[in-house]
């Protein structure tokens, strides 16, 4: 699967945030307060985030 998201600002910081997309929720079983762990890997203009599922919230 594979979907577009645009980065927002993250108001009162200097991160940002990605919205998953509902399919992605629906189809994947998340809720608020899941965790993920983030990794990076980039080559030149290309930068590939990925994240992976640590622990279900509920």
């Amino acid at each position: 699967m594979s979907k577009t998201v645009k980065a927002r600002e993250h108001y009162g910081a200097d991160s940002l945030d990605l919205t998953i997309p509902t399919e992605v929720v629906e189809n994947c079983d998340l809720s608020p307060g899941d965790i993920f762990e983030v990794k990076v890997e980039g080559v030149e203009d290309e930068v590939t985030i990925s994240y992976e599922l640590v622990h279900r919230s509920g």
